[in-house]
């Protein structure tokens, strides 16, 4: 017993991609932002200085249990969670694509959840968005909410080239809806990334869609990516209802859920422009058709939990 409480607790400190254990000292801590210890100029520079905000417990932790639950209860519904279902356990099955002929309509409904909205487009976000702007900000229509069982991560990018298309001024808000332990995958940035000028001129004017020759993702393992430029990544141990604002060029992954407890990561990531900026019809609207014009079928988050992910 005691071996096994000691196996437990050394998976849930040690972080992975792709099942490779990542060693301590490539890992560094995010700094925290406290709004009532910056003004709205501190804000900007901390932005412009470090890549990213990290904001604990920003968003309500009622509103981020509600949009949580509302979430799983659908995912409960076609079989993906065990009962009870605001457990979030994974029941490794999956009735999808028997239950609804359209995946993408599917996870559309999902991501419009009106509890879900409250936290993605709310008043706590847009006013955190129009503080670094420095002027009044929407949040995008277009969610892309991502439930995560054990085995997945998300590979090395930055989001120039999915979301600069129309304006550069647009912002990643990455929102915990479940405690994200080290085993559970959480995000991680790559220190300093939004100053590297070879990955700035490499995605400035890269497209995802245009420049079908170019990969979104960076193959280079990460650990060994930030360790040739002296840099860390970045993460935390996140809670429900903390966020992480970064920029286009802030290199970004998340860690492999390999949590032995199968209960899922949930989070959501919303895009936030300066209203007076032009917006991109892909993700404005009603139904916008996203990135590829896909809809939310191109998502990840359509697939059922029993699938793998794709890599842009």
């Amino acid at each position: 017993m005691l071996q096994e409480y000691w196996r437990e607790l050394l998976d849930k400190t040690k972080v992975l991609i792709d099942g490779c254990v990542v060693g301590a000292d490539a890992i560094g801590e995010l700094e925290e932002t406290s709004q009532p210890q910056h003004d709205d100029d501190e804000i900007r520079l901390k932005l412009e200085r470090d890549g990213y905000l990290y904001f604990p417990g920003l968003i309500d932790p009622t509103e981020i249990k509600a949009a949580r639950n509302e979430v799983f209860k659908q995912l409960k519904d076609i079989d993906e969670l065990e009962a009870p279902y605001d457990e979030g356990i994974f029941s490794n099955r999956s009735r999808r694509d028997e239950l609804h002929d359209d995946r993408g309509e599917f996870w559309e409904t999902v991501s419009n959840g009106e509890l879900l909205r409250k936290v993605s487009n709310g008043p706590t976000l847009q006013k955190i968005a129009s503080k670094i702007f420095g002027s009044p900000a929407v949040g995008f229509d277009y969610l892309f909410l991502r439930a995560v069982p054990r085995g997945r991560f998300t590979h090395l990018h930055c989001d120039s080239g999915f979301f600069t298309r129309f304006t550069k001024k647009v912002l990643t808000c990455w929102i915990a809806f479940t405690d994200i332990t080290s085993d559970k995958g959480p995000l991680f940035v790559i220190e300093g990334s939004h100053k590297f000028m070879d990955i700035r001129k490499n995605f400035d004017n890269f497209d995802v869609v245009f420049n079908k020759e170019q990969k979104a993702s960076i193959d280079e393992d990460p650990v060994s990516f930030a360790n040739k430029r002296n840099a860390k990544l970045l993460t935390t141990n996140f809670k429900p209802g903390d966020v992480l604002i970064f920029g286009m060029h802030t290199l970004h992954g998340a860690f492999e859920n390999h949590a032995t407890d199968d209960r899922i990561r949930l989070t959501c990531d919303i895009r936030y422009q300066p209203i007076s900026e032009p917006r991109d019809p892909r993700y404005f609207g009603v139904s916008p058709k996203g990135t590829t014009g896909a809809g939310y079928g191109e998502l990840n988050g359509a697939r059922p939990l029993t699938e793998d992910w794709h890599v842009r």
